[in-house]
């Protein structure tokens, strides 16, 4: 099992836990002059969902014509946002560190003082704690935000007291219904829009092409594997990937780059030593943390196909038109994969996922059954990861 993983997160829930006697002093900020100017987005989550609510983020512009922009986001997103057009200005927040560092939580609050919103916008159902406390610590005329998500996937509200989750939803002037579980995020991200009076119909993602230097885009063709993931627990056994990636070489004759962060290197060596066939392993290329976000944009748009884990590399392809194939755990089936449109979106090339079919999926809401605890203590992985079979991506490519 990756104890790290669970030490880390162990701190986290600790400092929610422990920041929630610290909430009943604080007070909702609101403009320090009788003319504020402008919306403020806060879109803080990881790289994956915010590549999803790309598809909706153009509509504030038609929500709030002549108004300035500005964009509250998670640091690894910045590049990205700000090459986007969508938006006037991007802050950049370290999520991780609001959530585990108090000092920098009070910097961030600080740095919004002197500012005054006309509307704030918290555009996340799954929103945390620290999430509604940057809203409480923002100015603005008019906060508006999400119902929020109850589940256990939203693990920082379900840690909440009660009263404390009631004196958080106090924050917003208005809560937008979220429609519901079984949503995908697509649907539910149109659903805010539609709250907030803007007729709108999800669809796929579309992230606008970015410059990037020569040579950073690979020789094509080739397909991207991403064998790797925000935690043990969701990713596919690399042995299995090294045999998509030797069938991909060996039968469509293209080569692989193995994509990923700078701390899942290792993976690489790991994928080729599980190579069968020793002529193929040196059309397996690193691209291990060599590329930024922008690039790795690029890197993905330009490939054949993309092969990986539930992770942000899956919805890239998405919003790059690439196609893709996700090996995906059940235990939140339908809220992010598949992808469901709801405007015709039949040209788009495919994003397939590829799952167990386990009668359980959507664990996350309920409950997780006793082997699936004890396969996920024994291999640090879902049961539902490890139902995925070479045969059925093969199958799939």
């Amino acid at each position: 099992m990756a104890w790290h993983d669970t030490w880390e997160k162990t701190g986290r829930w600790m400092n929610i836990w422990m920041s929630q006697f610290r909430i009943a002093g604080l007070k909702n900020r609101r403009p320090s002059t009788c003319d504020p100017y402008g919306i403020v987005l806060i879109k803080i989550d990881a790289i994956g969902d915010f590549l999803i609510w790309l598809d909706s983020a153009p509509q504030y512009r038609k929500l709030y014509p002549g108004q300035r922009i500005t964009l509250v986001c998670n640091t690894a997103c910045a590049e990205i946002a700000g090459r986007t057009g969508f938006f006037d200005e991007v802050v950049p927040v370290q999520s991780r560190r609001l959530e585990s560092d108090n000092k920098y939580k009070k910097e961030i609050w600080d740095s919004f003082r002197d500012k005054n919103f006309r509307t704030l916008l918290q555009t996340a159902y799954s929103r945390t704690i620290d999430m509604d406390l940057l809203a409480m610590n923002i100015p603005a005329e008019e906060k508006i935000a999400f119902e929020a998500d109850e589940s256990r996937l939203n693990l920082s509200r379900c840690m909440a007291l009660e009263s404390i989750r009631k004196k958080l939803d106090k924050v917003y002037d208005r809560l937008i219904p979220s429609g519901g579980e079984n949503l995908m995020e697509l649907e539910r991200n149109a659903v805010f829009i539609r709250g907030l009076g803007q007729d709108f119909q999800a669809g796929y993602p579309s992230l606008p092409q970015m410059q990037v230097q020569q040579g950073v885009i690979p020789p094509k063709p080739y397909a991207v594997i991403f064998p790797g993931g925000s935690s043990g627990k969701k990713m596919w056994p690399i042995e299995r990937f090294a045999k998509v990636g030797e069938y991909i070489v060996s039968e469509k004759g293209i080569d692989v780059c193995l994509c990923g962060g700078a701390n899942e290197a290792y993976l690489y060596s790991q994928f080729v030593d599980a190579m069968e066939q020793s002529r193929d392993k040196g059309r397996v290329h690193d691209l291990f943390g060599k590329t930024t976000l922008p690039e790795l944009a690029e890197v993905i748009r330009n490939a054949s196909l993309f092969v990986g884990n539930d992770t942000s590399g899956i919805h890239f392809a998405a919003a790059v038109n690439t196609k893709g194939i996700c090996i995906f755990g059940e235990f939140a089936y339908g809220r992010f994969l598949p992808y469901r449109c709801e405007r015709d979106c039949r040209d788009h090339k495919p994003i397939i996922v590829c799952s167990a079919k386990m009668h359980c999926a959507g664990c996350v809401y309920g409950t997780i059954k006793a082997d699936c605890k004890e396969h996920l203590f024994r291999t640090g992985r879902y049961q539902c990861i490890d139902g995925v079979s070479v045969e059925q991506v093969l199958r799939e490519i």
